[in-house]
């Protein structure tokens, strides 16, 4: 455990980078930083243009690894690229409210047919229960999965008719 100087907070020492100096007579030794990487990190993207160079090598580090970046974001959801796929293959490559295949999703951007379907996870739990498109997902996610609302709008689509 170690303090950082900058936050005062007390962290493990993997949190820490580690430094090669030379002594005075000219050894060199490792020594763990006195910051930690995350004040690090903002002491240098608080420098004029670091901000933008960085967003602009995240985005190209995002555009020149797309399986990479899928598989980081489907992590939060405990799966990989392989039960990604195998859910997909289940649904026959379609969502599972609207039916609508995956090459026919629409998301206002060029998507590829691997991105369209988004996976939807109860939020209490955090299982996976399948895979959605943009619409459906923001359905869901725009009522907070509550049925009573989903009725209500059934309900209020029915009499409009």
């Amino acid at each position: 455990m170690r303090k950082c100087r900058v936050c005062k907070n007390e962290l493990p020492n993997e949190r820490f980078s580690v430094t090669k100096k030379a002594d005075k007579s000219g050894v060199v030794r490792e020594y763990l930083d006195t910051t930690c990487m995350v004040c690090r990190r903002q002491k240098y993207l608080a420098k004029p243009g670091k901000r933008e160079l960085h967003r602009q090598g995240t985005k190209n580090w995002y555009r020149d690894n797309p399986e990479k970046a899928k598989s980081q974001r489907l992590k939060r959801y405990g799966i990989d690229l392989d039960g990604y796929n195998a859910l997909r293959k289940q649904q026959n490559y379609c969502c599972v409210i609207c039916e609508v295949h995956e090459t026919e999703v629409s998301q206002g951007r060029a998507t590829t047919p691997d991105t369209a379907l988004h996976v939807d996870h109860d939020h209490a739990t955090g299982k996976v229960r399948g895979l959605l498109c943009t619409n459906c997902n923001i359905i869901l996610g725009k009522c907070y999965d509550k049925i009573e609302t989903l009725n209500k709008a059934i309900q209020y689509l029915k009499e409009a008719k």
